[in-house]
Order: C-alpha cells, then structure tokens, then sequence
C-alpha cells in the first residue's frame, strides 16, 4: 500500500477510529459533488461539510479565483501574495470540512459591479475550460452552482461564475469542446443554490444544522470552525448550535418537485459504477463489483472502536475485488472515466486499511529549502502498534524527474532516550540530491 502525508494540520476528525468510522461509511458510497463560486469564502461551507461527513461522498469546491484581489487584515501582502495566502486558508477549511479544492486561472481583479465588466476581464473559452477541466477531472455526479448568474448574485464576479457553471457543465460532456482538457463526463443533476435574495421554496432543502454523533458536533459547527480560518478576510464566526438549512434547485424540475435527497435517482453504490460504463464491464467483472460492496459493508458492521483492527481481513477482500477490476480496465481514453473512479475506490480501501491497522508514517527533512545541486537528508519512520497485526515490509521515496534517491544509514543519537522513541525499527533514511539545472520552484499558477 502507498500512503501520503499532507503539509496541511492534521483534523482529529481523520484520525483513529473516529476516522476509520467515516472511511469505511465512505466506502459504501460513490456519490460524488462539485461546488462552484467565485472566491474563497463564497462557498456554502455547511452544506460542503454535510456533503463530505454526512453524506459521505467525494465533495470539491471549485473557486474561479484564489481571492487576489481580497483585502488583507492580518499583514501586507495584497494581489498575487495575498492570493497565496487566501489559498492556504482555504485548504486548511477543507481539511476542517472534509472537501477537496480547485482552482482556474481566472485572476481576481478587484470588486466587479457586473456580469459584462467580469466578462471584458476574464476571456469565455479559458475559464470554461479551465471548469470543464475541473469537472472533467473530478467527475461528479452532482455539480451545484454557488450562483445564479444574474444581478442578484451581486459582485459581477459573481455573477460570472453563475454564468460560466451551467456552460461549463454542458460542455464537459461534448466531446467536440475542450479537447485538451481530458475525456468527456456528463453530470446526473445540475442544481443553482438559492441566492441570497430568493424566498421561494426549493426543489431540496438540507439541514447542515443536524448532530452528528460520531462527529459530536453538527456540519455547520465544523464549517464555522473552517470559516474562521479565513484570517486575512476578518472571517470569525461564531459556530451556533440549532437547525441551519441550505436550498437547492434543480434545473430542469417541474416547479413542485421535492427532493429528500440530494442523490435521489442515482445509484451510488460501489456496483452502480458498472451502470455508469456498461460497455466497459464483461460479465466476469460483475463479481468483483459484489464483493467489493460486500465488503465495505460488512467492514462497517463490524466496526468496533476498541478493536478497530477486527476489519482489516474485510478490508483486505474488498480491496483484492476492486485491485482486480483497475486491473480489468486501463487509462485507455475510452476506459479513463472508469479507470479513475476504480483507482479512487481502491485508495479508500488502502486508507481505510492504514486506519483500521493504527499505521502512522513520518518524513523529515534536515532542511527546509535547497538549492541546485545540493543534497538533504529525509528520514522516514513508520510507527505500528506493539501488538497489531501489519508490520513494514519496505519503505520508498520517491520525488521529482531527475532528482536522485539513494537509500542511507540512520545517524547515531547521543540521547538514549530520544533515539529509543525516534530509530524504530521501520526508519529508513534517504539522501536525496538536486539536480544542478533544477528549476527554482514557485506557486505552480504564478
């Protein structure tokens, strides 16, 4: 298995079996949503949180921009830096509600007064693809516009990303549009959330204000924590208690539809993914498709928080059904959908493994910058419990093209103390050197 760790502060939310819990009700589903705003902050956080911890599906906020054009109550930097700094917020709101970020390359010019003046400043075919793209990556099942894209939204960027997302979301589906930007997907449901001025009743109300018990705290408690992050914007917001809900309208629904569910209508079982290629799947796979969805739910039933490790066996059936079906299909552009969603199912299932076997891994750096040609030491250490049942087999680095890796000895350590907690038994010690015609790094956008 292949674990990674995230610059980003770890939650307390992900960890232990209070994050072994949340992986294996994730494992039981496929439902997947895009959000898509303007800004950083635009984002309805609550519902994100609900999304990705109640609901438990794959959730993703797309902001066109990355603030730069914000202000900035905590320092100096403004435009490009202060971009960097409102991107950093925002992952970190992430890891609080559960959700993934992207990003287009729109650049945030300052307040807009309208949908033409946004229109005049950012061209229609790079921000559209730059979502198709986005869309087309992630692949939902559910994409929800943050806005209208009408006066009411307000900020005319605003009114140009509730202008773009319906576009967008037609043409991630078109073949003919967007070439460049990855094969074909075409969303189940498109809904607008209600704007901040609309009264009438929506097609699907839900309440981000419900208590989570494993969690302790309810969706909109954990998305104030999130908003609060937003430092550089004066963000602070206080996380009441009590019923809070979010409206929904889905476009093409007659006017007195009601949903309970935002997946209502879709089949977002781990077998359902056969139904969205069916001519991708021979009969033999068919199979593999039960057993991995057997198994994410008799992991769940077995789940026991003071032996989380009793569902390892489980986990590990489930993940041998859905390793032989990313072996049945490929990364051929006609399988590439599949491909992706199969590999994404199997990560989880790793995940939830690293979990449930209580595996924690560590990487450090002797330095925190270098320059071309020079060298840094990286130490890994894993750590398992004294009486678990998984043990590392080997440990591997890898980085980027051209820079070498070779495998070192672990210094000494005068203190007895500090080297009995720190050269475990599963430390292993890297020296990684830079190339001399290394490319001086950056933000990837700037």
């Amino acid at each position: 298995m292949t674990f990674t760790a995230s610059a980003q502060v770890r939650q307390v939310n992900d960890y232990g079996a209070l994050g072994l819990g949340q992986l294996l009700k994730r494992l039981q589903t496929t439902g997947s949503v895009m959000m898509i705003g303007a800004h950083p902050d635009d984002e309805d956080s609550a519902l994100l949180a609900y999304l990705a911890r109640g609901e438990n599906a794959r959730t993703a906020y797309l902001s066109l921009t990355r603030g730069d054009g914000g202000q900035n109550i905590i320092g100096p930097e403004l435009f490009e830096a202060l971009g960097v700094i409102r991107t950093e917020e925002l992952l970190q709101a992430r890891r609080l509600d559960g959700a993934e970020q992207y990003f287009t390359r729109a650049y945030d010019y300052g307040f807009s007064k309208t949908l033409a003046e946004a229109k005049s400043k950012w061209p229609e075919d790079v921000i559209k693809c730059d979502v198709v793209r986005a869309i087309r990556l992630f692949r939902p099942l559910v994409v929800i516009s943050r806005f209208t894209g009408t006066p009411q939204d307000g900020h005319g960027q605003h009114q140009y990303a509730g202008y773009i997302t319906p576009i967008a979301v037609k043409a991630a589906g078109d073949p003919q549009q967007c070439t460049d930007a990855g094969e074909p997907w075409t969303v189940k449901k498109f809904y607008i959330e209600s704007g901040f001025q609309d009264n009438s009743e929506p097609t699907l109300k839900i309440n981000t204000g419900q208590y989570d018990p494993i969690l302790g705290r309810t969706y909109f408690e954990i998305a104030m924590e999130g908003r609060s992050l937003h430092r550089s914007q004066g963000e602070g917001r206080i996380e009441f208690h009590g019923d809070s809900f979010s409206g929904l309208n889905l476009v093409g629904a007659a006017k007195d539809v009601r949903e309970k569910d935002i997946f209502d209508g879709l089949d977002t079982s781990i077998t359902g993914i056969s139904e969205l290629f069916p001519s991708n799947n021979p009969q033999e796979d068919f199979g593999a498709f039960g057993e991995a969805q057997e198994a994410a739910v008799e992991a769940t039933r077995q789940f026991n928080v003071n032996d989380p490790a009793k569902v390892i066996s489980t986990l590990i059936k489930g993940q041998n059904a859905v390793t032989r079906l990313v072996g049945s299909v490929d990364a051929r552009p006609s399988q590439q959908a599949e491909y992706l969603l199969w590999t994404r199912t199997k990560m989880l299932f790793e995940r939830s493994l690293a979990r449930a076997a209580g595996i924690q891994v560590d990487a450090l750096a002797d330095s925190e910058t270098v320059v071309p040609g020079d060298s840094l030491m990286v130490s890994v250490k894993s750590f398992l419990p004294a009486d678990g049942p998984a043990h590392v087999v080997e440990t591997t680095l890898t980085g980027p093209t051209g820079w070498t890796i070779a495998k070192s000895e672990p210094p000494k350590q005068n203190n007895a103390a500090y080297s009995s907690r720190e050269a475990t038994p599963a430390t292993q010690v890297f020296i990684v050197t830079v190339p001399r015609d290394a490319e001086l790094t950056q933000p990837y956008w700037l």
